[in-house]
C-alpha cells in the first residue's frame, strides 16, 4: 500500500510526463488566441520538475508542492508561470503541514490554490476565458461530493471534478478572452478554446488516472 506521498510524487511525475507530451496541442492553442509560447513554457517547467523528482521523496507533503510551485514559476516565466506556480504554492500552504490529510483537508486545499490563483490573477472569475473556467468548477464539484457522498471516495471526486473541468474548458470557446495578451484580441478570440484550461484538465486527468490506478 502506497503512502499519500508515494502517492502524490507519482501523480506529479505523471502529470509532468502527460504536460510536456501536449506541448504541440498547447502550442496550436495558444497560436490562435496568445504569442504561442504556452506548449513551450509548460513542458520547460514540468521538464524542470521531473529533475527534482528524487527530492520531492525526501520532503513533506505540503513542501513537495510548494517547491514544485516555485520550479513552474521560475522556469516557466509569465503568466502561464505565474498561474501555475502560485497554484501548487497554496496548494502547500492548504495542506498546513499535515502528514496524512484527509479527503476535507485535500479539498479545502485546493479550494484555497484556486482562490490564490484567483487573486494572483486580478481577481479571475468564471467567463474571463481562463485555466479558471476549467478549475473553479472541478473544484466546486469537489465540495459538492464531499458534502453528498457519505463513502468519500477520492477516485469519485476526481472523476466528477475532472468532467466539470472538460465542460468548463469547452465552455471557453465560445468566450472573449478579458485577462492576459488574449485579452488583445477582444471578440476575435471567440472561437478558440483556452490553453490554460486545457492544462487544467490534463493536470486533473493525470491525477485521476494514477490515483485510479493506486487505490
Amino acid at each position: 500500500m502506497k503512502t499519500q506521498k508515494e502517492i502524490v510524487v507519482g501523480i506529479i511525475e505523471y502529470i509532468s510526463r502527460n504536460l510536456i507530451g501536449a506541448e504541440q496541442v498547447l502550442t496550436e492553442l495558444d497560436s490562435h488566441i496568445g504569442d504561442g509560447d504556452c506548449g513551450i513554457g509548460v513542458r520547460k517547467g514540468f521538464e524542470a520538475v521531473q529533475k527534482i523528482i528524487p527530492e520531492l521523496n525526501t520532503i513533506e507533503l505540503a513542501d513537495i508542492f510548494k517547491k514544485v510551485g516555485f520550479t513552474l514559476a521560475y522556469t516557466i516565466g509569465g503568466t502561464s508561470g505565474a498561474m501555475l506556480g502560485t497554484g501548487f504554492i497554496e496548494l502547500g500552504k492548504g495542506l498546513k503541514e499535515k502528514t496524512e490529510p484527509d479527503i476535507l483537508d485535500w479539498v479545502f486545499a485546493v479550494n484555497f490554490a484556486l482562490e490564490g490563483i484567483k487573486r494572483r490573477g486580478g481577481n479571475t472569475k468564471v467567463g474571463d476565458k481562463t485555466m479558471i473556467d476549467a478549475l473553479e468548477p472541478a473544484v466546486m464539484s469537489m465540495i459538492n461530493s464531499v458534502d453528498t457522498n457519505k463513502e468519500i471516495n477520492p477516485v469519485y471526486i476526481l472523476e466528477k471534478a475532472l468532467t466539470s473541468a472538460r465542460e468548463g474548458s469547452e465552455n471557453t470557446v465560445n468566450l472573449a478572452a478579458k485577462k492576459g495578451r488574449a485579452s488583445y484580441l477582444g471578440e476575435r478570440s471567440i472561437g478558440f478554446k483556452d490553453p490554460g484550461s486545457v492544462v487544467i484538465c490534463i493536470i486533473l486527468e493525470s491525477a485521476y488516472d494514477y490515483l485510479k490506478k493506486s487505490v
